[in-house]
Formats: C-alpha cells, structure tokens, sequence
C-alpha cells in the first residue's frame, strides 16, 4: 500500500472518531463543537488531497479505461450528494441551529454515509490508485 493511500486511510480514521466523540458527549456539551469544527477541517483538507494528489492520477489513466472513467463519474455524483449532506450536518450544529436531540440520529446518519462512501473508495479507488502507482 502506498503512503499515499495509508495517509487516507489514516485520516478516514480520524474524521471518524471525531464524529463518534462528538455524539458520545453531546452537542450541548462546548468539546462537542470543538470536535464537529475539527472533524470538518479534517474532512475538507482530506477532499482537498484527495483532488490534488488521488483523483488526477485516476482521471489520467481513466483516458484510457472506460470502466475507470465509468466509475469515477459514479464515485463523483455519489460525493456530490454525501458532501451536501456533511457540510449541511456541520452548519446546523456549528450554528446552533438544531437541537440537542437530533444530534445523535443526526451523527449516526453522517456517520453511516461517510462509513459507506469510505468503504467504497477504500475497495475500489484507493486500489485502483495503488496498482497505477504502487508504493
């Protein structure tokens, strides 16, 4: 596995366990908010990397594999929709916009759509990333 992809991984990790901590406590608790901002700085830098360093290497080789290029347009409209979907996450509760409780179905709900597109980029991107440009 590249250290490219094990920096992914690592940092998938991390947003995770932001999140889980974050509904662990509650949002009415201050760390909470704490947590949720890192989480999303976290996110934002990972979806950052991940366009400069992942994605590029992969639409190249797509160029020459449709079944690549197929798979890409799908992972992108898929992240298209989970982004919305976080980011609106992370305005409600860093505004204080929502309540105390609907903040864990709110988290579970996050965490369940981010676990799901994790164990797709992992099974399918990240490999593909690492058989183009192994370690």
């Amino acid at each position: 596995m590249s250290q490219l992809i094990q920096e992914f991984k690592n940092e998938h990790l991390q947003i995770s366990d932001l999140l889980v901590q974050a509904s662990a406590i509650g949002v009415e608790n201050p760390q909470a908010k704490d947590l949720l901002f890192s989480a999303k700085k976290l996110l934002l830098a990972h979806l950052n990397k991940e366009d400069q360093h992942l994605y590029p290497v992969l639409r190249e080789a797509a160029e020459k594999d449709d079944s690549l290029r197929s798979t890409l347009t799908d992972y992108a409209l898929d992240m298209d929709k989970i982004s919305a979907d976080v980011m609106a996450f992370f305005s409600l509760y860093e505004s204080g916009e929502n309540t105390a409780a609907n903040f864990q179905s709110d988290c579970k709900n996050i965490l369940t759509a981010l676990s799901k597109r994790i164990a797709k980029e992992e099974a399918v991107l990240y490999k593909t990333y690492d058989k183009i440009k192994p370690n």
